[in-house]
């Protein structure tokens, strides 16, 4: 019985980067030479053996031969006769089809995956690779956190190639490929990449159709080609703004403008509503790939006022309080929708954040007890002493 590290973490081991967990294939074993060396192993495989031992899968060595549409639509076999390279054969890219011997250290590599780190490229494995629609978006996923990693041109003709098998996919899994791309260094080129493949309109039909919408008035977007393109740059500029990338600012940004898809054409450039018009976009968007609900949630706050923002200086009182009391909503509070506001401009939102932190206090005046519990009257009267406040605030701001 061999035992050898695959996968991931041989792959991040040899960039010297931290592996979030470890997988493990068995070769040349049974399942009772293996238990009788683990003992306490749990079995959690089903159609092959896979067990987890301390935390970590062990899975045996297997063949998959295609026998249907689908992420699931293969036959598997598995038994002692299966060797490691079969086994490495079956996985998606080279980077990913490594591995190291537990016991001595060796790499493994036998399709080229360590000059491919070294050329920064990503790569198929063979073209079986065109068996598993899901590795659509597993390379999309991997180019958004390798961001200047190149992508095999015959890769992204194998991508397109799966187009139609894409729906066979649960939509949890596209979502959960989604995620993992908008908490990666680069989400941005999870779209793009999906866009170069021709796939992008498969389940993100929203964004696909921001492709040649004017993103608005030439003096807004001098350098936006279009709003996907004009999408795709804040995408970029909200991951280089953030320290860690939180996805939930990188979803918002990616659902503000989506109601431009709406417009009329007779009204272009301009997108008049489209932050009211693109609420129901995301509602559907979040709905059809049982997007968590935060997320919509934050999409929706983002969507809805993030063309409002720039107008607080002249805003009522009343209206610029609203505004803000909507900002803190945002799941990533004030600060986060800043972040994403700068994002959108591609300006810095320093200003925006010391004329909000000054006001802010007028939303913490608390109204006097005599009077409590007179209905309308008390909600008149705790807004007329938050006004009043916010004047005050906002000139002191002014004259500073």
């Amino acid at each position: 019985m061999k035992i050898y590290s695959v996968g991931g973490s041989v792959r991040d081991e040899i960039l010297k980067e931290k592996s979030s967990d470890k997988d493990f294939v068995v070769v040349g074993a049974t399942v009772e030479e293996f238990l009788k060396k683990f003992p306490d192993a749990k079995k959690i495989g089903s159609s092959f053996p896979v067990f987890l031992v301390d935390g970590a899968e062990y899975a045996f060595a297997r063949i998959e031969k295609k026998s249907g549409l689908g992420h699931h639509g293969f036959e598997i076999e598995s038994h002692p006769e299966v060797t490691l390279i079969e086994d490495l054969k079956r996985r998606d890219l080279t980077i990913n089809a490594m591995a190291e011997d537990i016991e001595t250290g060796e790499i493994i590599d036998p399709f080229g995956g360590m000059k491919d780190l070294e050329n920064k490229r990503i790569v198929h494995v063979t073209d079986a690779f065109a068996e598993d629609p899901l590795r659509v978006y597993r390379v999309a996923r991997f180019a958004s956190r390798f961001y200047d990693f190149s992508i095999d041109k015959t890769t992204i003709k194998l991508m397109n190639s799966l187009k139609k098998e894409l729906n066979t996919l649960s939509v949890e899994r596209v979502w959960a490929e989604c995620l993992k791309a908008l908490s990666s260094k680069k989400p941005a080129r999870f779209f793009t990449v999906l866009d170069e493949a021709g796939v992008l309109d498969v389940h993100f039909p929203e964004l696909y159709n921001l492709k040649n919408v004017p993103a608005g008035p030439v003096e807004y977007h001098p350098d936006d080609a279009d709003s996907f393109h004009h999408t795709i740059s804040a995408l970029e500029r909200v991951s280089d703004i953030q320290s860690g990338t939180d996805p939930l600012l990188s979803f918002s940004v990616m659902c503000h403008d989506l109601g431009k898809a709406l417009t009329n054409p007779d009204d272009y450039p301009h997108h008049h509503g489209h932050d009211k018009s693109g609420v129901e976009l995301i509602k559907a968007f979040s709905k059809r790939l049982k997007v968590p609900r935060k997320f919509e949630e934050a999409a929706v706050i983002f969507a809805k006022n993030h063309m409002k923002i720039s107008r607080i200086f002249e805003m009522t009182p009343s209206k610029a309080l609203k505004l803000i009391e909507e900002m803190g909503k945002f799941q990533s509070g004030i600060e986060g929708f800043l972040k994403c506001v700068e994002a959108d401009s591609g300006k810095p939102a320093n200003h925006l954040k010391s004329f909000i932190d000054k006001v802010l206090p007028a939303l913490e005046i608390k109204l006097p007890e005599k009077w409590h519990n007179q209905g309308e009257k008390s909600a008149a009267m705790l807004n007329q002493l938050r006004i009043e406040k916010y004047k005050e605030l906002k000139k002191q701001f002014l004259l500073t």
